[in-house]
């Protein structure tokens, strides 16, 4: 099927529903809909309650007759749940590391991010600046999961299962088998740069060969347009590239930084959001040597955006 990426509602097959936000960068993230027999469940919620509210709106023709009975939040990023207060009468449920995730960084460190005074603070508010976090608290799913989870929604099948930890700690691809439709969150970015904040990436690329052997003919990505499985292997050999380069270039006592500036990016530069290389490849050192030194928030986007001003 040829890329949809209309923003807001899109009908596809079996019941199911996308709410797209063009053009999937930062933040900008994509959510679903499962409509049954008198009830849906929702796949996300995004990254404000106006955001939020204004996706409800829309799909309200298809939940007027099945409102939304479940939230299925697919990893601990804000952008697919910082909504999540605006569903209070929905059972939430996500993975148990997904919950631990949100735990630690929710919408008050989202918050003191914008608010750093530092290089970290100034890329924070340029790629963040236009939602609003405000109003936003906390709402936790209470469901949790291990592995894997089947539910039954209106009739139809819904299989949820924790492929992380890889985008995230926790990151949960919902399965409509009956529809041919997977809903991947952030395990697939499609058109753009996929950022991996958790890892392993070899964890992450066993994730894309699962969601490719699955046989969907629909997929709906976290961000970017609803696609088909060519974009998983798209973005499969994107990370098989980061792994393979950076791994050359610690062989060679280079660090993170110095690898990632070295890295020719080819036809992966043309890509939005490319400077999300240099935490990928931070991602690949910390697996090479778990000694390597984590990044808090703020030192990833100061990172973010010293190298953004190389690349331009």
């Amino acid at each position: 099927m040829a890329p949809t990426f209309t923003a807001g509602h899109a009908d596809l097959a079996g019941g199911c529903h996308a709410w797209l936000q063009p053009d999937g960068g930062w933040g900008l993230s994509n959510a679903g809909l499962v409509s049954g027999r008198g009830e849906s469940l929702l796949v996300d919620t995004l990254f404000d309650l106006r955001l939020t509210g204004r996706m409800l709106a829309g799909l309200a023709p298809v939940t007027a007759d099945a409102p939304i009975s479940t939230v299925v939040n697919t990893h601990g990023n804000g952008d697919h749940w910082f909504g999540n207060q605006l569903l209070a009468g929905s059972r939430l449920i996500a993975s148990a590391a997904t919950v631990e995730d949100m735990r630690a960084v929710g919408p008050a460190e989202v918050r003191a991010l914008l608010a750093h005074p530092g290089p970290a603070g100034v890329v924070a508010r340029r790629i963040f600046g236009a939602f609003h976090f405000g109003e936003v608290t906390p709402a936790l799913p209470e469901t949790t999961f291990e592995r894997e989870l089947n539910l039954r929604v209106g009739g139809v099948e819904v299989q949820l299962t924790d492929v992380g930890p890889a985008h995230t700690a926790g990151d949960t691809i919902v399965h409509v088998p009956a529809a041919g439709v997977v809903y991947t969150g952030d395990i697939v970015f499609a058109g753009g740069t996929p950022i991996v904040w958790h890892g392993p990436i070899a964890n992450w690329l066993r994730a894309c060969d699962l969601i490719a052997e699955l046989g969907a003919t629909t997929i709906v990505p976290g961000h970017g347009p609803v696609t088909t499985t060519a974009a998983v292997r798209a973005q499969s050999a994107y990370l098989r590239f980061v792994q393979e380069e950076a791994a050359l270039r610690h062989a060679k006592g280079m660090t993170f930084t110095e690898a990632a500036h070295d890295i020719d990016l080819g036809g992966y530069a043309a890509l939005p959001e490319r400077e999300r290389l240099i935490v990928n490849v931070h991602a690949v050192y910390r697996e090479l040597d778990p000694e390597t030194p984590a990044l808090d928030g703020p030192a990833v986007f100061a990172c973010l955006g010293e190298f953004l001003e190389d690349l331009l």
